[in-house]
């Protein structure tokens, strides 16, 4: 149950399920300068979702907001979104920090604000380290979507500042800011899933584990990875317009295997930018393909790993474009 406090400064009613992130960055006219975490998010998303699969998520429900002032409310929202993940009613969880009346000197600021709350809930031992470059895989037990084997897939938090979103500031990076302070939990293994799940129960009536045809399987497969990497194409081809810096900005390779950011994905939060590269559904999902067959036909054993969020590799920079990066 939620605390008095957070009670009494939530959100309006009816905005669980929305995810705000990738929304167009202008206020919501009801709302007070400085609290941007108390809008409406569904009147939020109304300004235009950049991200395809959040959009996506977003339409079916399946993202659970919730704000919060403390590492207790983080945690205990976190086992909330555990419980709706084993359900398979939820697939991300949007954690709100609303500051009002507060100012911020930078985005590094408010990434100690978030780091802080992240070492209360008892997802980190260091707040500086977390800060600068620690992965936090949170690990949550659910019957696979599509092998209906008891599995473990790993979410990640990820943090997004609002002063990450100026042109001015060190860490100025679009696709890690948001309007309102805010930790953005995911795992592209289990979205996936389920979006090889909601494709087979329209397509066959029935579960992935259900189809029983091997041919009919790996079709569904090759479906779902053609759609998820499409997504992923649409979102990063839109982010890597937004950026007022090249540098900063994402983008896809020629080959559309991979793609580069200023950033470490999923890492919470850096306090250096460095670009680098990261793999593209048509790589990560396409291995996820093979290890569901492996185990619905083979007798394998399935991992899903960190697929999807296996981190980045910092990408060469030639020696003398090194202020490129930073448009300077």
């Amino acid at each position: 149950m939620r605390s008095e406090e957070a009670k009494g400064d939530g959100p309006p009613s009816g905005t669980e399920g929305g995810c705000p992130f990738h929304a167009a960055a202008r206020e919501n006219p009801r709302s007070k300068p400085g609290e941007l975490a108390h809008v409406d998010l569904r009147w939020w998303t109304n300004g235009g979702l950049l991200c395809s699969a959040g959009k996506r998520e977003f339409q079916l429900g399946r993202y659970l907001c919730v704000e919060v002032r403390n590492g207790y409310q983080l945690l205990d929202a976190f086992e909330r979104f555990r419980e709706d993940v084993e359900d398979h009613k939820k697939v991300g969880l949007l954690t709100v920090v609303p500051t009002p009346g507060r100012r911020f000197a930078d985005a590094a600021a408010e990434l100690r604000l978030l780091g802080d709350i992240m070492v209360d809930a008892g997802f980190a031992e260091s707040s500086g380290a977390l800060i600068s470059g620690q992965t936090v895989a949170l690990p949550i037990e659910v019957r696979c979507p599509v092998t209906g084997v008891d599995t473990a897939y790993e979410f990640f938090p990820v943090a997004f500042t609002r002063r990450g979103a100026d042109i001015s500031d060190p860490l100025y990076d679009p696709a890690l800011s948001a309007p309102f302070l805010a930790i953005n939990t995911t795992s592209d293994a289990f979205a996936f899933a389920m979006l090889v799940k909601d494709l087979s129960m329209r397509h066959f009536h029935c579960l992935p584990w259900q189809v029983g045809n091997r041919a009919d399987v790996e079709r569904l497969l090759e479906r779902c990875l053609t759609a998820w990497h499409n997504m992923s194409v649409n979102t990063i081809t839109a982010y890597g317009r937004v950026s007022s810096i090249p540098g900063r900005a994402v983008r896809l390779s020629e080959d559309h295997k991979t793609w580069f950011a200023p950033h470490n994905d999923p890492v919470f939060a850096e306090l250096a930018k460095a670009t680098h590269s990261h793999e593209m559904p048509i790589v990560y999902a396409a291995r996820l393909c093979e290890k569901w067959i492996a185990a619905l036909f083979e007798g394998a054993r399935y991992e899903p790993g960190r697929d999807g969020q296996s981190g980045g590799i910092p990408a060469f920079i030639p020696t003398g474009r090194e202020n490129e990066l930073y448009g300077f």
